[in-house]
């Protein structure tokens, strides 16, 4: 009685007692009045007995019914009300199954034929109207029936004549039609009732798929407005070092002292660096993204990896007179450390920009199965209405000019993204005009592993080591040979070029004996650099120390060259990267990829 179809029939079946009761109870005592009239006196008192109990339980159950009208139909509402009122109905069926045994001292009498065909009529009536108001409820309603029917059926059968067996057997087949046309009804019901479910599944189903499409899409402007706004800064910040690159060039083609030229110099180096920040930190953002970073998390001393990660930013903030303060336990952590040790370098070098006095402090906090590590610091501040924004990419809050000198505005974004991707979550408070700290959430470990030491980025910066050096150099594009050429002379290498893996190929056969090789990645022809690097070392003991050079961020033939075992350097190059390789080759160190300063993201 729990269910909704339950409570459904209980409803449909009190409301539609309520219209039948006046019909029923006038139809009663219209057939009382007849039959007193040919009644023993003896059976009339039984009779008045019984109108007086018909009267009272209806009564009762037409009370009941307006009180239940009264409020809603709730499951509690069933729970309480189910069992009282339908065996109030089967009580109701009795009494009308009793009125059909005065139809048993009637039978014998030929004058009171018009009194035994209206009993006749009334109870099977009363039977088939039980039957239909007690749809779904399909055990109650063959009860209802029995009790109805079966006295009267039964008196007729005592009476033993033909009429009454033919008046038993005709009450005996509409007992059977009212049962199997109210069952009949009740599975019609349930069956409505359970496609009104599946009908409101199905639009319920369909309003929660329109919500789904109606955020997608709304999330998918919001990304094509973030898309937007991003590839616009991107744009400005690429264009604005191409712009200075371009005015500097031609400067040159003026008459110049050599201190002008090497104040050009200064300059244009300026800008190459300017744009190589801009697209390695775009590539990280699209990696990151594109979920091609790959992490190894492991457990991991936590002051270890912060001291690496704030190492180079001490000079920094000495130099802008601010105290980098670490306060951190010795407590092991579980993360990927190169992931973390890069989250840690950003915010810090987040906070010592917009920092002008004070200090920038790490610390960490322990709660329950955690560490909350804070950087905070004494600048600024955020407020609350940019709040929202700060990790958008080159969203910057007080940067409208876009000023590089104050960064690119992809450090947040960054951390942001590699918060996500280690499941560590991240907060900010921030007050303007005291401050602000960010916190991360680690997960302890058990142990920890050593992190491995640190390599020296910083390039050897004398010409001794390079001085008389000789480098191949192949490189399909003209500019960027010229370009790599002239670099390496400067540096006092003895340097030759080619143009494709062919052209090199003939020049080491004709006797030019390489210390170096610089190989772009992608050479015309039928082998790239990748191929004729391979093809070289299989000819050659021992290996002659070589580099590949690539604008390919995420091509399948870099990933295949660092599989390989040789080192890749992305284009733009930087210069200190390029010295770096070479002077450990030409030191006699083995041929590994050029160290780039500070934690580097890894490819999945």
């Amino acid at each position: 009685m729990h269910g909704a179809v339950d409570a459904e029939a209980l409803d449909r079946q009190i409301r539609s007692t309520l219209l039948a009761a006046p019909s029923s109870t006038l139809a009663a005592l219209l057939t009382c009045a007849v039959m007193m009239q040919v009644l023993a006196p003896a059976q009339r008192v039984w009779l008045g007995a019984w109108v007086a109990g018909f009267v009272a339980v209806t009564l009762l159950r037409l009370a009941a019914g307006w009180q239940w009208r009264r409020h809603a139909c709730s499951a509690d509402r069933v729970r309480r009300w189910a069992t009282p009122w339908l065996a109030s109905t089967l009580l109701h069926a009795a009494q009308w199954g009793a009125l059909g045994v005065f139809s048993l001292p009637l039978a014998h009498s030929p004058a009171s034929m018009a009194e035994q065909a209206l009993l006749h009529i009334t109870l099977p009536g009363v039977a088939l109207g039980g039957a239909l108001r007690l749809q779904g409820f399909e055990r109650l309603l063959l009860l209802h029936v029995l009790l109805v029917l079966t006295p009267i059926t039964l008196c007729d059968l005592t009476a033993g004549d033909l009429p009454h067996l033919a008046m038993a057997a005709v009450q005996a087949l509409f007992g059977v039609y009212a049962v199997v046309q109210g069952q009949a009804q009740s599975r019609l019901l349930r069956e409505m009732a359970m496609q009104r479910t599946r009908t409101q599944e199905l639009v319920e189903a369909l309003q929660r798929e329109y919500q789904r499409s109606e955020a997608a899409r709304q999330h998918a402007e919001e990304l094509t407005a973030a898309r937007s706004r991003f590839f616009a800064a991107a744009n400005h910040d690429l264009r604005q070092p191409l712009h200075a690159l371009g005015l500097l060039a031609e400067s040159l083609q003026s008459p110049r002292s050599l201190a002008e030229v090497q104040q050009v110099a200064t300059h244009l180096s300026e800008c190459v660096e300017g744009m190589a920040q801009v697209i390695d930190e775009l590539l990280d953002i699209t990696r990151l993204d594109l979920g091609q970073i790959a992490t190894q998390p492991v457990g991991v001393r936590l002051a270890a990896v912060v001291e690496d990660a704030c190492r180079p930013y001490r000079a920094l903030a000495r130099l802008q007179g601010l105290t980098l303060e670490l306060a951190l336990p010795d407590i092991a952590v579980r993360s990927d450390p190169a992931l973390l040790a890069r989250i840690v370098a950003n915010l810090v070098s987040n906070a010592i920009r917009y920092t002008r006095e004070g200090r920038v402090v790490v610390r960490a906090e322990p709660v329950p199965e955690a560490l909350l590590l804070h950087v905070e610091d004494s600048g600024i501040g955020i407020a609350a209405e940019h709040l929202p924004r700060i990790f958008d990419a080159f969203y910057q809050v007080g940067n409208p000019a876009r000023d590089r000198r104050h960064g690119l505005g992809l450090g947040l974004a960054t951390v942001q993204r590699l918060c996500a991707l280690l499941a560590v979550p991240l907060e900010v408070q921030s007050t303007p005009g005291q401050g602000s700290r960010f916190t991360l959430r680690l997960p302890l470990a058990t142990e920890a592993q050593h992190p491995p030491e640190a390599a020296d980025a910083t390039p050897p910066r004398r010409g001794g080591p390079l001085q008389g050096r000789r480098v191949l150099v192949v490189e399909d594009d003209r500019d960027a040979r010229q370009a790599l050429m002239q670099l390496l002379r400067s540096w006092g290498c003895e340097v030759q070029d080619a143009v494709d893996a062919d052209a090199a190929q003939a020049l080491l056969g004709s006797g030019f004996r390489a210390e170096a090789l610089l190989v772009d990645l992608r050479l015309p022809g039928r082998r790239n650099g990748l191929v004729f690097l391979q093809e070289l070392r299989a000819a050659s003991s021992p290996p002659v120390p070589a580099l590949l050079l690539t604008g390919d961020a995420d091509g399948a033939e870099r990933r295949a060259a660092e599989a390989a075992g040789l080192p890749v350097l992305l284009k733009p190059a930087r210069p200190a990267s390029l010295r770096a390789f070479l002077g450990q080759a030409f030191a006699g160190a083995p041929n590994s990829a050029p160290a780039a300063p500070g934690p580097q993201l890894r490819q999945a």
